[in-house]
């Protein structure tokens, strides 16, 4: 039997909730087989130093579960690998906003039919992120996590097992293990997308970059770095502000917005004084949602494919091989530049 027992005696989840779900994961992986012997109460529990209460109390959720069988004086043996178990997913967003609705329909548009999912909130607070994840191990089958910190949490997320953890929409670099990921490579994005319409962007004389910070908004270091880069090697004034000055705006400054209320209130300030984005100013809004489409004849956005990820994250739970890529990104051109 090439398939062992892990027990960690430091996690949140119960030994006998480990023991369980070591056993069901060697049946998913096909490392226990019908047949298999498993290893007698005595051997476990002098080998991880387990209470003998803790062994009997997962053979018997195991025996219960139709998976095991138990015979007098031969021990435990895996009587039924068709485990019957309905899929479950722990879905963990920072926040919800509108291409946020665009990735979670994909997400359940693609998925196949019964499969459970619930979502959770973490409003970029550590502490919440790390107590969500905590309290919800073992409890589901997948755990699709937006890790949407300029701070490493690695650690946190090393407690999902890696064979469960799907990662979206930000890498974690320090994270180690066969997990799945679907990501924005912010600063190459953002760099390359402004490349790509060079000659338009620089007919202004000026760039700037509000990032809107606030405790309700996550602005990636890489979406600044790509900035930068993008002004540096074309020679471009710029500046990068936490939040416009309306009383500061000139012609021939073109902006590229994070928050999209910053959008709308420099869209409204843009009417009052009878200016036309991609004339006298240009506006690059960041993620793509349905309203910047139309908004005041279209607004050109710097974004991701939502829908592309939603895709892609639903294909991992189905049961596609797990792998690890960046999601495609773009600048779609409209009238405001």
């Amino acid at each position: 039997m090439d398939w062992t027992f892990q027990i960690e005696q430091r996690a949140i989840v119960p030994m006998y909730k480990q023991i369980v779900q070591n056993v069901l994961d060697g049946i998913d992986q096909k490392k226990i087989k019908k047949g298999t012997k498993l290893p007698s109460i005595h051997k476990l529990r002098e080998e991880f130093g387990l209470a003998p209460g803790t062994v009997i109390r997962a053979y018997e959720e195991l025996r219960e579960m139709g998976i095991i069988s138990s015979y007098q004086g031969k021990g435990y043996y895996v009587s039924n690998t068709e485990i019957n178990r309905k899929k479950s997913v722990f879905l963990l967003f920072d926040r919800m906003n509108a291409y946020k609705e665009i990735l979670y329909d994909a997400i359940l548009h693609e998925l196949n039919e019964g499969i459970e999912v619930n979502v959770f909130f973490h409003h970029y607070d550590v502490k919440r992120f790390e107590k969500l994840i905590r309290e919800n191990l073992g409890k589901y089958s997948f755990y699709a996590v937006m890790p949407h910190f300029n701070k490493d949490v690695s650690k946190i997320l090393a407690k999902v097992p890696e064979q469960k953890l799907i990662i979206l929409d930000k890498s974690v670099p320090l994270l180690r293990g066969k997990y799945a990921a679907i990501y924005q490579d912010f600063e190459a994005d953002v760099y390359v997308g402004l490349k790509s319409q060079h000659e338009k962007i620089r007919k202004y004389k000026k760039f700037v970059f509000s990032s809107s910070e606030s405790p309700f908004q996550f602005v990636p270091e890489g979406c600044i770095k790509g900035f930068r880069k993008f002004c540096h090697e074309f020679e471009m004034p710029f500046e990068i502000v936490n939040k416009l000055d309306m009383t500061k705006l000139r012609t021939g400054t073109i902006y590229l917005l994070y928050s999209d209320m910053e959008l709308i209130r420099l869209i409204k300030e843009i009417e009052l004084r009878n200016w036309t984005p991609g004339k006298e100013v240009g506006i690059i809004s960041y993620d793509e949602t349905p309203m910047k489409e139309i908004l005041h004849g279209g607004i050109s956005v710097l974004t991701t494919d939502f829908k592309q990820m939603g895709i892609k994250v639903a294909s991992f739970i189905n049961g596609a091989p797990y792998s690890r890529k960046p999601n495609i990104s773009r600048l779609i051109l409209r009238n405001s530049i």
